[in-house]
């Protein structure tokens, strides 16, 4: 075998463990015990040599079972808002030492939305982050170059439509002033809101305003209402005395109360070309240590001590941090849902002018590193 290449052992048996083969790139390689030498041959591998090649293939390819080599790239900078429907994973396996573990040395970027994140993975500043899908299709929509990875959570019960009292219907917003991150998850949840019961948003001041901006704007008295995410959701109401009219699941308007289901909104993470062309193996570590994380943010009884761990990066009380992971739907998947509800979310703003081009959200998925953390997160 030549010096440096890397030997290679392959064994294949059928479904039932009765016939099989096995071959190598190295001359001088011998068989397993019972197996015939002359390479490619077939061979009967009954109960116990299934069971010895089985062996033979966790101790020969550890790289499969791991499902990455050595990380080309070990200092590596996540972006992320400063919440839990785009941060959470990242933090915790973060606290926890998990990326230090596989070799990493991340550092959690915190942006205050993901529509400002755009900005710098547009310039080459961030080469990974955590987006909503909002931010997600102004990406692909303004053909930036980059490719999803993998989904991070389903977050529409903290995306929610804040307002004063005495407005209780979309209608009622007609001539009032609304602030918004005009690129963020908001701006479709609301358009979307508006478009459902009837309203031209051309008839409401929608004043483009990152969220604290918002939230302090609300408080004073200067806008009407505002259209934002977990924690300011409940800042505005607590600081404010608002209500929600509808989050991206459930009407709160009288006479329409109930689930809603106009409009979905999820976390997406997504990497540039170039970091994903030349730093595979980085990824897929990357992405099976937030798959750990996600498995402990799936389990309520784990989030007591995730909260605690959280609130160093997330800068919230431990029983505050709580509540915005129960609004959360942590889960990697990319699933046909995931996909369809970004490509609706894609149609709905270019029908709006908001996006100069509809992209097919199909030509933006890049699964095979999440098919290498576990197959079974990609079903779209």
């Amino acid at each position: 075998m030549p010096k440096g290449k890397k030997k290679e052992w392959w064994l294949e048996c059928d479904g039932r463990g009765v016939l099989g083969k096995w071959g190598s790139n190295s001359s001088n390689s011998t068989a397993p015990s019972g197996v015939v030498q002359k390479e490619g041959e077939m061979f009967k591998c009954g109960k116990r040599m299934w069971i010895g090649l089985a062996l033979a293939v966790l101790f020969l390819l550890p790289g499969l079972a791991s499902g990455a080599g050595k990380p080309e790239q070990t200092k590596v900078r996540i972006g992320s808002s400063k919440d839990l429907q785009l941060g959470a994973q990242i933090g915790y396996a973060k606290a926890s030492g998990w990326f230090k573990e596989k070799g990493l040395n991340v550092t959690l970027a915190l942006f205050t939305s993901g529509a400002e994140m755009t900005s710098a993975l547009a310039a080459g500043a961030l080469k990974i982050g955590s987006f909503g899908d909002g931010p997600t299709a102004n990406m692909l929509g303004g053909r930036l170059p980059i490719k999803i990875i993998a989904a991070q959570a389903e977050i529409s019960g903290t995306q929610q439509v804040v307002v004063r009292k005495g407005i209780k219907h979309p209608k009622d917003l007609i001539g009032k002033k609304v602030g918004l991150t005009v690129g963020s998850s908001a701006q479709p949840l609301f358009l979307s809101m508006l478009n459902h019961f009837g309203v031209d948003n051309k008839k409401v001041n929608i004043l483009n305003m990152r969220a604290p901006e918002q939230v302090a704007a609300f408080v004073r008295g200067d806008i009407d209402g505002l259209a934002v995410w977990q924690p300011h959701v409940r800042a505005a109401k607590l600081k404010g005395k608002g209500h929600a009219l509808i989050s991206a699941v459930e009407s709160f308007i009288p006479g329409a109360k109930g689930k809603v289901d106009f409009y979905s909104a999820y976390s997406i993470m997504s990497a540039r070309n170039e970091f994903i062309n030349c730093c595979p193996n980085t990824i897929v570590t990357i992405l099976s240590v937030l798959n750990r994380a996600t498995k402990v943010l799936q389990d309520r009884n784990n989030w007591d001590e995730a909260s605690k761990k959280l609130v160093r990066d997330f800068e919230r009380p431990a029983d505050e941090l709580k509540i915005y992971l129960n609004q959360n739907r942590y889960d990697m998947s990319i699933d046909k849902r995931m996909v369809k509800t970004l490509q609706t979310t894609i149609n709905f703003l270019e029908s709006k002018g908001k996006l100069k081009s509809k992209p097919n959200v199909n030509d933006f998925l890049e699964p095979k590193f999440l098919k290498q953390v576990n197959p079974a997160l990609v079903s779209y």
